[in-house]
């Protein structure tokens, strides 16, 4: 019983939760310098990362590459 409860309880919870994300307002916008004041260490971070990336994997590269190309023009174009 309890446990069924509890089930119910976060499905009522998660409804609720997804329905504030969906209609808060929001007035966020988008800044070149947004990590600069939040992470200023996200270069140094991201090469890293990245180099470890390719270092293990050669191909990841071109994934990575080909992924920001899509992401980038691809979607900007439709």
């Amino acid at each position: 019983m309890a446990s069924s409860t509890f089930s119910s309880l976060f499905k009522l919870s998660t409804f609720t939760l997804c329905l504030l994300a969906l209609f808060a307002p929001s007035s966020g916008q988008l800044t070149a310098n947004f990590y600069a004041r939040t992470c200023p260490n996200f270069r140094s971070i991201i090469t890293r990362a990245v180099n470890t990336a390719v270092a293990n994997e050669a191909r990841m590269g071109a994934s990575l590459l080909r992924l920001h190309f899509h992401d980038c023009f691809v979607n900007a174009s439709l």
